[in-house]
Protein backbone atom coordinates (compact mmCIF):
# COMPACT_ATOMS: atom_id res chain seq x y z
CA UNK A 1 0.00 0.00 0.00
CA UNK A 2 1.16 3.39 -0.90
CA UNK A 3 1.25 5.52 2.27
CA UNK A 4 0.25 9.20 2.58
CA UNK A 5 -0.39 11.81 4.90
CA UNK A 6 -3.58 13.06 4.99
CA UNK A 7 -3.96 17.20 5.37
CA UNK A 8 -6.22 19.60 5.47
CA UNK A 9 -7.64 23.04 6.39
CA UNK A 10 -11.01 23.55 8.25
CA UNK A 11 -12.44 26.68 9.87
CA UNK A 12 -13.31 24.24 12.77
CA UNK A 13 -11.17 21.59 13.68
CA UNK A 14 -14.00 20.17 16.06
CA UNK A 15 -15.82 19.66 12.83
CA UNK A 16 -13.18 18.00 10.98
CA UNK A 17 -13.90 14.62 11.79
CA UNK A 18 -16.42 13.16 9.93
CA UNK A 19 -14.71 14.65 6.53
CA UNK A 20 -10.85 13.07 7.97
CA UNK A 21 -13.26 9.52 8.12
CA UNK A 22 -14.45 9.57 4.70
CA UNK A 23 -11.42 10.48 3.63
CA UNK A 24 -9.18 8.23 5.00
CA UNK A 25 -11.88 5.29 3.93
CA UNK A 26 -11.72 6.59 0.46
CA UNK A 27 -7.83 6.29 1.10
CA UNK A 28 -8.18 2.87 1.58
CA UNK A 29 -10.54 2.59 -1.25
CA UNK A 30 -7.36 3.49 -3.40
CA UNK A 31 -5.17 0.93 -1.52
CA UNK A 32 -3.08 4.02 0.64
CA UNK A 33 -2.84 3.70 4.01
CA UNK A 34 -2.72 7.15 6.19
CA UNK A 35 0.33 7.40 8.35
CA UNK A 36 -0.08 10.90 9.42
CA UNK A 37 -2.36 13.77 9.34
CA UNK A 38 -1.33 17.38 9.11
CA UNK A 39 -4.44 20.21 10.07
CA UNK A 40 -4.80 23.50 10.35
CA UNK A 41 -7.54 25.86 11.52
CA UNK A 42 -7.96 28.63 9.45
CA UNK A 43 -11.09 30.31 7.83
CA UNK A 44 -10.30 29.23 4.23
CA UNK A 45 -7.28 27.50 2.64
CA UNK A 46 -4.48 30.10 1.52
CA UNK A 47 -4.69 30.70 -1.64
CA UNK A 48 -1.18 29.96 -2.68
CA UNK A 49 -0.08 27.06 -0.83
CA UNK A 50 -2.97 25.89 0.92
CA UNK A 51 -1.53 25.73 4.23
CA UNK A 52 0.54 28.92 6.55
CA UNK A 53 4.12 29.08 5.86
CA UNK A 54 5.10 27.12 9.15
CA UNK A 55 2.20 24.91 8.81
CA UNK A 56 3.70 23.81 5.43
CA UNK A 57 7.26 23.52 6.86
CA UNK A 58 5.57 21.27 9.60
CA UNK A 59 4.05 18.92 6.45
CA UNK A 60 7.15 19.10 4.83
CA UNK A 61 8.83 17.71 8.32
CA UNK A 62 6.34 15.05 8.37
CA UNK A 63 6.74 14.22 4.94
CA UNK A 64 10.62 13.39 5.57
CA UNK A 65 10.08 11.76 9.25
CA UNK A 66 7.17 9.32 7.81
CA UNK A 67 8.77 8.73 4.55
CA UNK A 68 5.43 9.12 2.87
CA UNK A 69 4.77 9.05 -0.67
CA UNK A 70 1.83 11.30 -1.21
CA UNK A 71 0.15 14.28 0.49
CA UNK A 72 -3.51 13.82 -0.12
CA UNK A 73 -5.87 17.12 0.98
CA UNK A 74 -9.65 16.30 2.49
CA UNK A 75 -10.95 18.77 0.30
CA UNK A 76 -10.35 20.37 -3.23
CA UNK A 77 -7.65 22.40 -3.59
CA UNK A 78 -6.55 24.47 -6.97
CA UNK A 79 -4.00 22.74 -9.37
CA UNK A 80 -1.23 25.47 -8.32
CA UNK A 81 -1.82 25.22 -4.80
CA UNK A 82 -1.12 21.30 -5.24
CA UNK A 83 2.09 22.28 -7.25
CA UNK A 84 3.52 24.38 -4.68
CA UNK A 85 2.90 22.17 -2.31
CA UNK A 86 4.17 19.30 -4.04
CA UNK A 87 7.47 21.65 -4.66
CA UNK A 88 7.71 22.09 -0.80
CA UNK A 89 7.30 18.93 0.55
CA UNK A 90 8.90 16.37 -2.96
CA UNK A 91 6.09 14.21 -3.36
CA UNK A 92 3.13 14.02 -5.18
CA UNK A 93 0.03 15.76 -4.08
CA UNK A 94 -3.60 15.38 -5.08
CA UNK A 95 -6.95 16.64 -3.44
CA UNK A 96 -10.11 14.51 -2.60
CA UNK A 97 -11.67 15.00 -6.34
CA UNK A 98 -8.79 13.36 -7.85
CA UNK A 99 -8.56 10.63 -5.15
CA UNK A 100 -12.49 10.10 -5.66
CA UNK A 101 -11.60 9.76 -9.55
CA UNK A 102 -8.88 7.49 -9.08
CA UNK A 103 -11.03 5.26 -7.13
CA UNK A 104 -13.55 5.26 -9.86
CA UNK A 105 -11.34 4.62 -12.56
CA UNK A 106 -10.00 1.31 -10.90
CA UNK A 107 -14.05 0.12 -10.58
CA UNK A 108 -14.93 0.78 -13.52
CA UNK A 109 -16.13 -1.87 -15.48
CA UNK A 110 -18.56 -1.35 -18.20
CA UNK A 111 -18.15 0.27 -21.20
CA UNK A 112 -20.08 3.10 -20.62
CA UNK A 113 -18.93 3.35 -16.47
CA UNK A 114 -15.15 3.76 -18.52
CA UNK A 115 -16.55 6.53 -20.85
CA UNK A 116 -18.10 8.46 -17.79
CA UNK A 117 -14.61 8.21 -15.71
CA UNK A 118 -12.54 8.82 -18.65
CA UNK A 119 -14.95 12.41 -18.64
CA UNK A 120 -14.56 13.33 -14.85
CA UNK A 121 -11.18 12.78 -15.21
CA UNK A 122 -10.31 15.00 -18.55
CA UNK A 123 -12.70 17.66 -17.00
CA UNK A 124 -11.04 17.83 -13.89
CA UNK A 125 -8.15 18.11 -15.54
CA UNK A 126 -8.76 20.53 -18.27
CA UNK A 127 -8.64 23.84 -15.96
CA UNK A 128 -5.45 22.71 -15.19
CA UNK A 129 -3.74 21.72 -18.64
CA UNK A 130 -5.37 25.38 -19.85
CA UNK A 131 -3.08 27.03 -16.56
CA UNK A 132 -0.36 25.87 -17.71
CA UNK A 133 -0.67 26.36 -21.69
CA UNK A 134 -1.46 29.80 -20.57
CA UNK A 135 1.85 30.16 -19.16
CA UNK A 136 3.69 28.06 -21.50
CA UNK A 137 2.37 30.66 -23.96
CA UNK A 138 3.45 33.64 -21.84
CA UNK A 139 6.97 32.34 -21.42
CA UNK A 140 7.61 31.85 -24.75
CA UNK A 141 6.32 35.18 -25.68
CA UNK A 142 9.48 36.14 -23.13
CA UNK A 143 6.94 37.23 -20.73
CA UNK A 144 4.77 39.62 -23.32
CA UNK A 145 1.68 38.77 -24.36
CA UNK A 146 2.65 40.13 -28.21
CA UNK A 147 4.95 38.13 -30.24
CA UNK A 148 2.67 34.98 -30.56
CA UNK A 149 4.06 32.31 -31.70
CA UNK A 150 4.90 28.15 -31.69
CA UNK A 151 4.11 27.88 -27.42
CA UNK A 152 0.36 29.24 -28.13
CA UNK A 153 0.21 26.98 -31.14
CA UNK A 154 1.24 23.90 -28.87
CA UNK A 155 -0.45 25.02 -25.74
CA UNK A 156 -3.68 25.55 -28.23
CA UNK A 157 -3.30 22.36 -29.82
CA UNK A 158 -3.37 20.95 -26.22
CA UNK A 159 -6.18 22.61 -24.83
CA UNK A 160 -8.43 21.29 -28.24
CA UNK A 161 -7.47 17.97 -27.73
CA UNK A 162 -9.09 17.56 -24.50
CA UNK A 163 -11.86 19.56 -25.58
CA UNK A 164 -12.08 17.19 -28.61
CA UNK A 165 -11.87 14.18 -26.96
CA UNK A 166 -14.38 14.99 -23.88
CA UNK A 167 -16.95 15.53 -27.13
CA UNK A 168 -16.29 12.43 -28.35
CA UNK A 169 -17.11 10.48 -25.46
CA UNK A 170 -20.12 12.49 -24.73
CA UNK A 171 -21.60 11.16 -28.42
CA UNK A 172 -20.24 7.72 -27.30
CA UNK A 173 -22.21 8.42 -23.93
CA UNK A 174 -25.20 9.64 -26.10
CA UNK A 175 -25.30 6.44 -27.90
CA UNK A 176 -25.08 4.11 -24.87
CA UNK A 177 -28.18 6.70 -23.28
CA UNK A 178 -30.52 6.05 -26.77
CA UNK A 179 -29.94 1.99 -26.57
CA UNK A 180 -30.51 1.86 -22.71
CA UNK A 181 -33.83 4.78 -23.09
CA UNK A 182 -35.18 2.51 -25.78
CA UNK A 183 -35.08 -0.63 -23.19
CA UNK A 184 -36.08 1.83 -20.50
CA UNK A 185 -39.62 2.29 -22.72
CA UNK A 186 -40.02 -1.41 -22.67
CA UNK A 187 -40.11 -1.83 -19.33
CA UNK A 188 -42.08 1.47 -18.96
CA UNK A 189 -44.88 -0.20 -21.12
CA UNK A 190 -45.03 -3.01 -18.15
CA UNK A 191 -46.69 -0.09 -16.09
CA UNK A 192 -44.11 -1.42 -13.33
CA UNK A 193 -43.58 1.11 -10.51
CA UNK A 194 -39.74 2.01 -10.44
CA UNK A 195 -37.77 2.20 -7.10
CA UNK A 196 -33.96 3.18 -6.63
CA UNK A 197 -31.95 2.24 -4.07
CA UNK A 198 -29.85 5.12 -2.62
CA UNK A 199 -27.65 5.79 -0.28
CA UNK A 200 -23.62 6.45 1.07
CA UNK A 201 -21.34 4.25 -0.58
CA UNK A 202 -21.20 0.99 1.31
CA UNK A 203 -24.40 1.13 2.82
CA UNK A 204 -25.60 -1.77 1.88
CA UNK A 205 -27.56 -1.06 -1.45
CA UNK A 206 -25.65 -4.03 -3.28
CA UNK A 207 -26.72 -6.24 -0.27
CA UNK A 208 -30.27 -5.34 0.05
CA UNK A 209 -30.68 -5.59 -3.31
CA UNK A 210 -29.73 -9.41 -3.50
CA UNK A 211 -32.06 -9.84 -0.12
CA UNK A 212 -35.11 -8.88 -2.28
CA UNK A 213 -34.04 -11.55 -5.04
CA UNK A 214 -34.27 -14.20 -2.52
CA UNK A 215 -38.25 -13.14 -1.79
CA UNK A 216 -38.95 -15.18 -5.55
CA UNK A 217 -37.80 -13.59 -7.93
CA UNK A 218 -35.57 -14.33 -10.87
CA UNK A 219 -32.24 -12.55 -11.38
CA UNK A 220 -28.74 -12.62 -11.43
CA UNK A 221 -27.16 -11.25 -8.02
CA UNK A 222 -25.22 -8.00 -8.03
CA UNK A 223 -21.74 -7.50 -6.69
CA UNK A 224 -21.75 -6.77 -2.91
CA UNK A 225 -18.49 -6.11 -1.78
CA UNK A 226 -17.30 -4.44 1.58
CA UNK A 227 -15.88 -1.80 -0.54
CA UNK A 228 -16.42 2.08 -1.34
CA UNK A 229 -18.02 2.37 -4.63
CA UNK A 230 -18.02 -0.91 -5.45
CA UNK A 231 -20.77 -0.38 -8.35
CA UNK A 232 -20.26 2.17 -10.72
CA UNK A 233 -23.36 0.52 -13.09
CA UNK A 234 -26.93 0.49 -12.82
CA UNK A 235 -28.07 -2.99 -12.27
CA UNK A 236 -32.04 -3.33 -12.91
CA UNK A 237 -34.33 -6.12 -11.40
CA UNK A 238 -37.79 -7.16 -11.79
CA UNK A 239 -39.02 -8.06 -8.61
CA UNK A 240 -41.63 -10.30 -7.71
CA UNK A 241 -43.53 -11.28 -4.46
CA UNK A 242 -47.00 -12.59 -3.73
CA UNK A 243 -48.32 -8.92 -3.38
CA UNK A 244 -47.10 -7.21 -6.11
CA UNK A 245 -44.07 -6.40 -8.61
CA UNK A 246 -41.64 -3.41 -9.21
CA UNK A 247 -38.61 -2.35 -10.66
CA UNK A 248 -35.51 -2.12 -8.62
CA UNK A 249 -32.45 -0.26 -9.36
CA UNK A 250 -29.10 -0.13 -7.59
CA UNK A 251 -26.19 2.67 -8.61
CA UNK A 252 -23.35 4.13 -7.64
CA UNK A 253 -22.94 5.21 -3.73
CA UNK A 254 -22.49 9.03 -2.49
CA UNK A 255 -20.18 10.76 -0.85
CA UNK A 256 -20.51 14.00 0.76
CA UNK A 257 -19.54 16.77 -2.02
CA UNK A 258 -20.06 14.38 -4.70
CA UNK A 259 -17.58 16.13 -7.69
CA UNK A 260 -19.34 18.03 -9.87
CA UNK A 261 -17.09 16.20 -12.90
CA UNK A 262 -18.65 13.44 -12.11
CA UNK A 263 -22.39 14.36 -11.44
CA UNK A 264 -21.89 15.33 -15.02
CA UNK A 265 -20.98 12.63 -16.33
CA UNK A 266 -23.15 10.24 -14.80
CA UNK A 267 -26.00 12.11 -15.36
CA UNK A 268 -27.27 9.06 -17.48
CA UNK A 269 -26.54 6.71 -15.08
CA UNK A 270 -27.98 8.44 -11.98
CA UNK A 271 -31.25 9.20 -14.17
CA UNK A 272 -32.71 6.27 -12.67
CA UNK A 273 -32.68 7.73 -9.46
CA UNK A 274 -34.27 11.07 -11.25
CA UNK A 275 -36.62 9.21 -12.39
CA UNK A 276 -37.54 6.80 -9.71
CA UNK A 277 -41.24 6.79 -8.37
CA UNK A 278 -39.92 6.05 -5.01
CA UNK A 279 -36.79 6.19 -3.82
CA UNK A 280 -35.32 3.63 -0.87
CA UNK A 281 -32.28 5.99 0.82
CA UNK A 282 -30.47 2.63 2.50
CA UNK A 283 -28.31 3.64 5.35
CA UNK A 284 -26.12 1.65 7.68
CA UNK A 285 -27.83 1.48 11.18
CA UNK A 286 -24.65 -0.12 12.34
CA UNK A 287 -22.64 2.95 11.40
CA UNK A 288 -22.10 5.38 14.24
CA UNK A 289 -21.79 8.33 11.78
CA UNK A 290 -25.07 7.46 10.14
CA UNK A 291 -26.59 10.86 10.62
CA UNK A 292 -23.95 12.54 9.14
CA UNK A 293 -23.84 10.17 5.84
CA UNK A 294 -27.47 10.18 5.77
CA UNK A 295 -27.35 14.26 5.35
CA UNK A 296 -24.49 13.65 2.69
CA UNK A 297 -27.22 11.40 1.00
CA UNK A 298 -30.76 13.69 1.19
CA UNK A 299 -27.96 16.86 0.01
CA UNK A 300 -26.78 14.65 -2.41
CA UNK A 301 -30.21 13.81 -4.21
CA UNK A 302 -31.20 17.43 -3.99
CA UNK A 303 -27.69 18.11 -6.14
CA UNK A 304 -28.70 15.70 -8.86
CA UNK A 305 -32.21 16.91 -9.41
CA UNK A 306 -33.99 13.73 -7.16
CA UNK A 307 -34.68 16.08 -4.05
CA UNK A 308 -38.37 16.09 -4.90
CA UNK A 309 -38.94 12.23 -5.34
CA UNK A 310 -40.36 10.55 -2.33
CA UNK A 311 -38.23 8.63 0.02
CA UNK A 312 -38.40 5.86 2.28
CA UNK A 313 -35.13 5.54 4.75
CA UNK A 314 -34.10 1.88 5.42
CA UNK A 315 -31.79 0.82 8.17
CA UNK A 316 -29.38 -1.88 7.25
CA UNK A 317 -27.43 -4.36 9.19
CA UNK A 318 -30.03 -5.05 11.52
CA UNK A 319 -27.66 -7.81 11.94
CA UNK A 320 -24.96 -5.72 13.63
CA UNK A 321 -26.82 -4.21 15.64
CA UNK A 322 -28.92 -1.21 15.02
CA UNK A 323 -28.55 2.60 16.94
CA UNK A 324 -30.74 2.41 19.73
CA UNK A 325 -31.93 5.59 18.68
CA UNK A 326 -33.22 4.84 15.43
CA UNK A 327 -37.03 4.61 15.05
CA UNK A 328 -38.34 3.06 11.37
CA UNK A 329 -37.84 0.31 8.89
CA UNK A 330 -35.21 -1.74 9.89
CA UNK A 331 -33.71 -4.79 8.04
CA UNK A 332 -30.49 -7.72 7.69
CA UNK A 333 -30.17 -8.67 4.09
CA UNK A 334 -27.47 -11.26 6.12
CA UNK A 335 -30.58 -13.31 7.84
CA UNK A 336 -33.62 -11.36 6.06
CA UNK A 337 -35.43 -10.22 9.15
CA UNK A 338 -37.81 -7.11 8.02
CA UNK A 339 -38.03 -7.85 4.25
CA UNK A 340 -41.28 -8.55 4.24
CA UNK A 341 -42.29 -5.59 5.82
CA UNK A 342 -39.93 -3.25 3.88
CA UNK A 343 -42.10 -5.09 0.88
CA UNK A 344 -45.04 -4.55 2.04
CA UNK A 345 -44.39 -0.67 2.88
CA UNK A 346 -42.84 -0.35 -0.43
CA UNK A 347 -45.56 -1.99 -2.39
CA UNK A 348 -48.44 0.73 -0.04
CA UNK A 349 -46.32 3.38 -1.52
CA UNK A 350 -46.39 2.50 -4.83
CA UNK A 351 -49.82 1.33 -6.03
CA UNK A 352 -52.10 3.04 -3.49
CA UNK A 353 -55.27 2.13 -5.36
CA UNK A 354 -54.26 -1.93 -5.90
CA UNK A 355 -56.53 -3.99 -5.09
CA UNK A 356 -57.50 -7.49 -5.91
CA UNK A 357 -61.04 -9.28 -6.78
CA UNK A 358 -62.41 -12.48 -8.15
CA UNK A 359 -64.01 -12.42 -11.96
CA UNK A 360 -65.43 -15.50 -13.91
CA UNK A 361 -64.31 -13.98 -17.37
CA UNK A 362 -65.94 -16.09 -19.94
CA UNK A 363 -63.54 -18.10 -22.76
CA UNK A 364 -64.83 -15.88 -25.38
CA UNK A 365 -63.42 -13.27 -23.61
CA UNK A 366 -59.80 -14.34 -23.48
CA UNK A 367 -58.27 -11.63 -25.60
CA UNK A 368 -59.11 -9.46 -22.50
CA UNK A 369 -57.26 -11.32 -20.09
CA UNK A 370 -54.05 -12.13 -22.54
CA UNK A 371 -54.02 -8.17 -23.16
CA UNK A 372 -53.89 -7.16 -19.31
CA UNK A 373 -51.39 -9.73 -18.37
CA UNK A 374 -48.00 -7.51 -18.71
CA UNK A 375 -50.43 -5.04 -16.47
CA UNK A 376 -52.26 -7.19 -14.01
CA UNK A 377 -51.36 -10.31 -11.80
CA UNK A 378 -53.69 -12.71 -13.02
CA UNK A 379 -53.78 -16.40 -11.23
CA UNK A 380 -56.41 -18.79 -12.75
CA UNK A 381 -58.26 -20.55 -10.03
CA UNK A 382 -60.54 -23.01 -11.94
CA UNK A 383 -61.89 -23.36 -14.86
CA UNK A 384 -65.85 -23.42 -15.31
CA UNK A 385 -68.59 -24.72 -17.89
CA UNK A 386 -69.37 -20.50 -18.04
CA UNK A 387 -65.59 -19.47 -18.38
CA UNK A 388 -62.49 -19.02 -16.30
CA UNK A 389 -62.44 -17.65 -13.14
CA UNK A 390 -59.58 -15.91 -12.29
CA UNK A 391 -57.75 -13.70 -9.03
CA UNK A 392 -56.41 -10.61 -10.70
CA UNK A 393 -54.53 -7.58 -8.83
CA UNK A 394 -53.79 -4.18 -10.25
CA UNK A 395 -55.02 -0.62 -9.95
CA UNK A 396 -58.80 0.09 -9.73
CA UNK A 397 -58.69 1.95 -13.00
CA UNK A 398 -57.00 -0.75 -15.14
CA UNK A 399 -59.21 -3.19 -13.81
CA UNK A 400 -62.22 -1.36 -14.54
CA UNK A 401 -62.98 -3.40 -17.95
CA UNK A 402 -63.50 -6.17 -15.89
CA UNK A 403 -65.94 -5.01 -13.85
CA UNK A 404 -68.85 -6.72 -15.65
CA UNK A 405 -67.27 -10.03 -14.78
CA UNK A 406 -66.70 -9.66 -10.88
CA UNK A 407 -68.32 -11.90 -8.41
CA UNK A 408 -71.13 -9.22 -6.59
CA UNK A 409 -69.19 -8.94 -3.91
CA UNK A 410 -65.80 -8.13 -5.03
CA UNK A 411 -67.56 -6.05 -6.87
CA UNK A 412 -68.86 -3.85 -4.22
CA UNK A 413 -65.62 -4.33 -1.59
CA UNK A 414 -63.27 -3.08 -4.59
CA UNK A 415 -64.47 -1.12 -7.40
CA UNK A 416 -67.19 0.54 -5.27
CA UNK A 417 -63.96 2.17 -3.32
CA UNK A 418 -62.17 3.81 -6.49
Amino acid sequence: MKQVILAGVFSRLSEAEPVLAETEALCRAAEMEVVCTVLQQLNRPDAAAVFGRGKLQELTAAVKETEAEMVVFAHPVSLSAAEHVAEACGVEVIDRTALILQIFSRRARSRQAKLQVEAARLAYALPGVIRQSDEAETHARGGSFSNRGAGEMRSSLIRRRYQNRIRQLKDELKKIESRQSSLENRRTRTRLKRVALAGYTNAGKSSLMNAFLTLGSHGREVTAEDRLFETLDTSVRRIRTGSGEFLLYDTVGFVSNLPHELIEAFHTTLASVREADLVLHVIDGSDPQWQYRAEVTEETLKAIGAGEVPVLRVFTKADAGIDPDITGLSVSAFTGAGMAELTEEILRRLYPDETTVTCLVPYDKMALVETYRKIARIRLLENTEAGQRLQLQGSRVLLKPFEQYMEREEHENSMGKG
